[in-house]
């Protein structure tokens, strides 16, 4: 059985989560420990392209209640992160940590907990996994697929 496509709820939560542990483990460091250090650069790096790729996920709706939210920002720094070819510029990439994130981690925060629609929408969802979870539904040929 086809996996369900992550609610918009979902989404801006795994978003918040990598842009929060991409702050947490370069917290403390210098431009030039992130610079030197491999594993910050690959984690760094990977971090943003996951939020960017989550963030295109997200509804048009969602986005249109929020158009001060960064949603093209973060694909065009995705963008030009994974497609330099003469390689990554780590100065964009610790800016974008520094700089960008933690505002984003702030209005992200916001959202998800003033949202009444996301949150509507989180108790529909709920209810559709209660459903699915039930002995009746596994039972049935439908969660033979799975």
């Amino acid at each position: 059985m086809k996996k369900a496509k992550p609610t918009d709820k979902e989404l801006l939560e795994l978003i918040k989560w990598y842009a929060e542990e991409n702050i947490a483990f370069n917290k403390g460091k210098t431009f030039e420990e992130f610079q030197t250090t491999t594993q910050l650069n690959w984690a760094s790096v990977f971090s943003i392209e996951q939020i960017a790729e989550n963030s295109k996920q997200v509804s048009d709706e969602v986005k249109d209640r929020y158009p001060d939210f960064p949603w093209r920002e973060i694909v065009r720094i995705r963008n030009i992160i994974a497609h330099n070819y003469d390689g990554v510029h780590m100065d964009i990439v610790w800016n974008v940590v520094k700089d960008y994130l933690p505002e984003m981690v702030e209005k992200l925060t916001n959202i998800l907990t003033n949202d009444k629609e996301l949150l509507r929408s989180d108790e529909l969802t709920k209810d559709r996994y209660e459903f699915k979870n039930t002995s009746k539904f596994k039972n049935s040929e439908i969660a033979e697929d799975e």
